[in-house]
């Protein structure tokens, strides 16, 4: 299929963005890896995000009358990554 009649589209003003653009992969380099010894305050955040890290319960289900049913915040440890 041929698109003759598709308009031409000037890109140049994208392309100057583009150029300092990096893909955002900085959580699989080895620098962003979180060290075995950690620092108390890096202990204490990262205990804190995985108690907010869990469903809530069935009473609180209940006793909102079901207009909460699941943690929006609820945070896969692969997908959405802390940035400490």
């Amino acid at each position: 299929m041929h698109h003759y009649n598709r308009p031409k589209t000037n890109l140049t003003p994208y392309l100057s963005q583009l150029e300092h653009f990096t893909y955002p992969s900085t959580f699989l380099s080895p620098s962003h890896k979180q060290p075995s010894q950690k620092s108390f305050k890096t202990k204490v955040t990262l205990a804190k995000a995985s108690r907010q890290n869990r469903p809530i319960p069935p009473w609180f289900r209940m006793k909102t009358d079901n207009k909460i049913q699941y943690n929006k915040n609820r945070r896969h440890w692969r997908r959405t990554k802390l940035g400490i």
